[in-house]
């Protein structure tokens, strides 16, 4: 089916399905409302340097390592221009009938932002929730992922919101949030994956933590005295890289295992709210965050050539971000973040092609992105330069997997975005 046809048919279904429930003959405090909103988004950008990205660009990670032609220059440090308008999207909240004495609601957001070059519909967020008078909330559904804390991540033009230097991440998950008296919440969620996959011998997929079994396990405590925010997390994620191995002595030899690679992560944020001021800052400390979209992975720590067995490590990472704006109508602003490889959590095998995760070469990264903001109601033109540095290297694998040799690069996006919501 052409991505036309298929999203002039998820149209005519959406369509079909809320005149369906708008027109349920129930008493009308209890008929389903539901409200369309989204909005339009146009990015505009041209940028010095290549990078690692996503959709034809529109989401840059951090520039690539130097590559070098035969007369010594640098290959990637070659300008491009693009525009797309990809980043529009459509959202439809439906308030539904209590159900367990709680107020339920269905939330299904989508936009074009497709997993290739090519524009597709693709489903975003989609998850139902319940939220009682005495404070407990209930969600299960694809959503972001906890790490991203939604009431602190950053106010920037670009569509990667502050990734790699913060979590990047959508997954189905299991959701429970429960507020202590007036100033405290608890939040704890069990994740499973979609789009946002670790990696390991297979590339990018689910398989390793859902043959792992463990869901990613999160908890999160939130603190609210305004007019701070603050809060603190730690993330708990068990993969299984093999289900079994292969004798490298003898390749007709094959053996099951259960061999699992652990990993911690933790998390503070700090948010300031007053007037026309807005001030954000976050720390992690991170294992293992490739599925973030963020610098991490892991390596195998012990390798048994007889039976092929190994044994994993995961790779330590920091992560910081500051994020100051001010104002409503024009909104200067400014984001900051800074990434650094600590290297592996242990010793790891002398093999550098057994390193499973996205960037572990890169031993630290830092970005500076100011911005100037023009609000007039629903319209929003924001114009920013975000400029990204690399210091790219080779893994020491006789020390934790530390990277040496390092050269840098350096990427400068200057970007338009229009936005209008509706």
């Amino acid at each position: 089916m052409k991505p036309f046809t298929k999203l002039t048919f998820l149209a005519v279904l959406i369509l079909a399905v809320s005149q369906l429930v708008i027109a349920q003959e129930t008493d009308s405090q209890n008929k389903p409302k539901v409200e369309f909103s989204g909005f339009f988004r146009f990015d505009y950008w041209l940028e010095t340097y290549k990078n690692v990205e996503a959709l034809d660009g529109l989401l840059a990670l951090y520039p690539l390592a130097p590559m070098y032609d035969s007369d010594g220059n640098d290959i990637n440090a070659t300008p491009s221009l693009n525009g797309l308008a990809m980043g529009t999207r459509l959202r439809t909240n439906i308030t539904m009938p209590k159900l367990f004495n709680a107020k339920s609601s269905i939330f299904v957001e989508a936009d074009f932002t497709g997993m290739s070059s090519t524009v597709h519909f693709r489903f975003r967020h989609g998850y139902a929730k319940l939220a009682w008078d005495n404070g407990s909330e209930l969600s299960v559904g694809l959503t972001w992922h906890p790490m991203f804390v939604t009431e602190v991540f950053p106010y920037v033009a670009s569509l990667n919101t502050g990734a790699p230097f913060q979590s990047f991440n959508r997954s189905p998950q299991i959701t429970f949030k429960q507020q202590l008296g007036s100033n405290v919440k608890v939040i704890l969620s069990a994740l499973t994956q979609s789009d946002y996959k670790s990696y390991g011998p297979e590339g990018a997929t689910t398989k390793y933590l859902r043959n792992g079994i463990i869901p990613n396990l999160h908890g999160q405590v939130q603190l609210t005295f305004n007019p701070i925010t603050a809060g603190a997390a730690i993330d708990f994620k068990s993969l299984m890289p093999r289900t079994f191995t292969i004798s490298s002595i003898n390749p007709n030899n094959s053996y099951t295992t259960s061999e699992r690679i652990n990993s911690l992560s933790g998390m503070v944020y700090l948010k300031l709210q007053t007037g026309l001021l807005t001030a954000k800052l976050k720390g992690m400390y991170g294992q293992n965050m490739a599925d973030h979209l963020m610098l991490g992975g892991y390596a195998v720590a012990t390798y048994n050539p007889v039976s092929g067995h190994e044994t994993y490590v995961p790779f330590n990472h920091i992560f910081g971000q500051v994020n100051i704006t001010y104002g409503k109508k024009y909104m200067p602003g400014i984001f900051a973040g800074y990434a650094k490889n600590l290297g592996a959590n242990g010793d790891v095998y002398n093999n550098a092609a057994i390193l499973y995760g996205r960037g572990l070469n890169v031993d630290y990264l830092y970005r500076v992105s100011p911005s100037f903001t023009y609000r007039n109601d629903r319209l929003a033109v924001v114009g920013e330069v975000e400029y990204t540095f690399a210091s790219t290297g080779t893994n020491n694998m006789f020390d934790r997997g530390k990277v040496i040799n390092s050269e840098s690069s350096a990427n400068a996006r200057f970007l338009i975005m229009i936005q209008y919501d509706f």
